[in-house]
């Protein structure tokens, strides 16, 4: 929809967010203004946003993923088709923090080595029967030991890592399956995302005019300095459609690219113009109004979005419907 959307709430009583308001996204401000509707979601999941008071892109990317789930009805098909529609965008939900993870290694039992020269042993069906040991022969020393090991060492790599104890080897076979499933498994996410088709980036043109301060106030200047609006106003948005949306002592208007003011700074919000329309607000309504501040749509709303395709969503006792600005008096409302 290409549109900022601006709202200034003057509400005395408001509740503590859970959001992290710390959190910006990373993304043009003209993107995050715009309304759900470019998602092109389903009827169902469209209606549990609004609902949640999740109205435009920057509602939904300043989010992680448990948020929604606050959401009455919200559930893990709804986050799904939500997560592939902002894909289809280019665009992701807030990271979730990650979760501190335990050392496996605490779980891991130490290997156990089976002693050479052990006279313990439990026999086994099948196994040969020992033969005594004299009493008059010398007992195994440590250096014996030692070297018998390290013989032992030696054939074992020549047997390519077999093991020798069969009471660790299910294990260990085990978890080489494991491991070898991962890497497969990572190896096939590797080979779909170089199978994916690549989109191509969205390039927001940038506008000839950037924003000034001085002492305060807000006006435009060229991309090289030259100040070609005053600074006098106590904010100023984007220009959308050549109109400007500013603010001066708590009122808004619009002024066209050569500072004059084509819509009067009298409203107590206003959104940026879009197709040739902008919603604006008188106390606690909004309405819309055209570029030479004729009203074609009354006062009689609680919310309203911008302007896409000669339709908008508007919202009037808690419910949100579709006007059609060719004939605002029919709405359909979403039930």
């Amino acid at each position: 929809m290409g549109n900022n959307y601006h709202y200034h709430a003057k509400h005395k009583n408001k509740k503590k967010s859970f959001l992290d308001e710390s959190y910006v996204p990373p993304y043009d401000k003209a993107l995050l203004g715009q309304s759900i509707d470019i998602l092109k979601l389903g009827d169902v999941v469209k209606e549990k946003l609004i609902k949640g008071n999740i109205n435009t892109i920057y509602d939904v990317v300043r989010r992680c993923e448990k948020d929604f789930y606050r959401i009455p009805t919200f559930d893990k098909r709804n986050l799904g088709e939500l997560k592939s529609a902002l894909n289809n965008k280019r665009l992701r939900l807030k990271p979730m923090e990650d979760a501190p993870q335990k050392d496996k290694s605490e779980n891991k039992k130490p290997k156990t080595e089976k002693v050479e020269g052990s006279t313990e042993s439990t026999p086994k069906k099948g196994d040969k029967p020992q033969k005594k040991v004299d009493s008059t022969q010398k007992a195994p020393t440590k250096e014996n030991n030692r070297n018998q090991q390290k013989a032992n060492d030696k054939n074992q790599s020549k047997q390519n890592g077999r093991v020798n104890d069969t009471k660790q080897a299910p294990k260990q076979g085990k978890f080489d399956k494991k491991v070898r499933e991962e890497i497969s498994e990572a190896r096939t996410k590797e080979e779909r995302e170089k199978l994916r088709p690549k989109k191509e980036a969205v390039v927001h043109p940038q506008d000839k005019f950037i924003k000034i301060n001085k002492n305060g106030k807000w006006g435009f200047a060229t991309r090289d300095g030259k100040e070609v609006i005053a600074p006098e106003y106590d904010e100023v948005f984007l220009f959308h459609e050549d109109l400007c949306c500013v603010e001066s002592a708590d009122k808004f208007g619009f002024i066209n690219r050569e500072g004059e003011v084509v819509v009067p700074i009298m409203y107590d919000c206003a959104l940026s113009f879009s197709e040739g329309y902008a919603c604006v607000f008188k106390g606690e309504h909004c309405g819309y109004i055209d570029t030479e501040n004729n009203v074609v749509v009354p006062f009689d709303y609680e919310a309203g979005t911008p302007v896409e395709e000669g339709s908008s969503r508007v919202k009037k006792l808690g419910k949100w419907g579709e006007l059609h600005l060719d004939n605002p008096s029919e709405i359909r409302w979403i039930v």
